[in-house]
């Protein structure tokens, strides 16, 4: 069993399903600290990956050849313990010096089924954990599936911890590839976390398509700006049967994947829908489908009066400004303005996972995931 220290260094890495990067955050923990300030952010970097891994990535799922996921992982395990030396040693930090890594890997697939979710990251830990000589914790989704949970979403575990000066109740709502929504309560236990829908998955699809894997993004939502909401498609979009599911609940790419984008794409093309009226609708689709799941899962029980956003699509000025407009009774501030760097909040969230698994502490998730039991997430592995 690993032995408790008073303080401990951890690594967090994290890619998410747009595989824009990598990124890598090193964390300094204190058991002394109280629960609100358990931590501090020490360093933080991203990396691009290689243009054919990043392909190979976002072309693979669940109907793949499980000998070609395999060679993914096996890269992606060796790419990941490359960058967390270069990380280490530009911070001038020896390899002995660091506690662990908690290590969330690349999501392929992701979907939440009637009877059980299924969830798979790949990403090799034992690679990770042999080329880098640190202990590595990987796999943080399965012992809250074989619970009965979803998986997902885990974000509000972090988000418990942040922001100690905030009065509660307040919303953290992470804008990446899916839109997670947590209502922060004074207690883990009374906190709702769910996964109202996609954020920036469609956009970003749909850009790569019409680019030809060109362009990944709308950037600054610039162009979804210059587009004209088209309510055929957004009375499409929002009729989802996802979005009348109640919380627990998570999603990913089998609900809005490659596939959803592919189909709506299509279907704009044969309507004869312009490019920038897809991408203002999908993104007027993001903010509908996250207010209204306010407006159904947290306001009849709770009135927060500040939103915290965090994740990529912070970045999406149009996306924003129209979720402010929709929600004008909320204060919406940057996870950034408050000392929490939006893009690196993923990668912050698994290096706490990590630390909770090496200190033995067991999580009740009832609320935010649907699991039925204290559990502790994480598998370990040792160099």
């Amino acid at each position: 069993m690993i032995k408790e220290k008073n303080t401990m260094k951890i690594l967090g890495v994290n890619s998410g399903t747009s595989a824009d990067s990598l990124d890598i955050s090193l964390l300094r923990f204190s058991s002394q600290a109280s629960n609100t300030q358990l931590f501090k952010l020490l360093h933080f970097s991203s990396f691009k990956y290689p243009t054919v891994l990043q392909r190979e990535i976002l072309y693979s799922g669940p109907s793949s050849k499980i000998s070609d996921i395999e060679s993914l992982s096996l890269k992606l395990g060796d790419f990941v313990a490359k960058k967390i030396n270069f990380f280490l040693k530009k911070n001038k930090i020896q390899n002995s010096k660091i506690d662990a890594i908690g290590l969330h890997g690349q999501t392929i697939h992701h979907s939440q089924d009637l009877n059980r979710t299924v969830s798979i990251q790949i990403t090799e830990a034992d690679s990770v954990s042999q080329n880098t000589g640190i202990l590595t914790i990987f796999d943080f989704r399965k012992k809250d599936i074989i619970t009965g949970g979803a998986g997902a979403p885990l974000a509000p575990i972090l988000d418990y911890y942040l922001f100690p000066e905030i009065k509660r109740p307040f919303i953290c709502q992470n804008l990446g590839g899916i839109a997670n929504s947590t209502l922060v309560e004074s207690k883990l236990s009374k906190c709702i976390g769910y996964d109202s829908g996609p954020a920036n998955s469609l956009i970003d699809k749909v850009m790569r398509i019409k680019s030809k894997g060109k362009i990944f993004y709308d950037e600054n939502g610039s162009m979804a700006r210059k587009g004209k909401i088209n309510y055929a498609l957004l009375d499409k979009l929002l009729s989802n049967p996802y979005f009348d599911l109640l919380p627990p609940k998570s999603t990913g790419n089998r609900e809005f994947g490659i596939e959803y984008a592919n189909d709506l794409y299509n279907y704009s093309i044969k309507k004869k829908i312009k490019f920038n009226d897809l991408l203002a609708t999908l993104s007027i689709a993001t903010v509908e489908s996250i207010a209204r799941s306010y407006e159904r899962f947290i306001f009849p029980f709770s009135l927060p009066r500040m939103v915290i956003l965090s994740g990529g699509g912070v970045k999406n000025k149009f996306l924003v400004s129209k979720l402010e407009e929709r929600l004008p009774q909320l204060n919406f501030i940057k996870s950034d303005e408050l000392g929490m760097p939006s893009k690196y909040k993923e990668s912050i969230l698994f290096a706490l996972l990590a630390y909770l698994r090496i200190t033995n502490k067991r999580i009740l998730l009832e609320n935010l995931t649907g699991s039925n039991k204290k559990i502790l997430l994480g598998k370990i592995s040792t160099p």
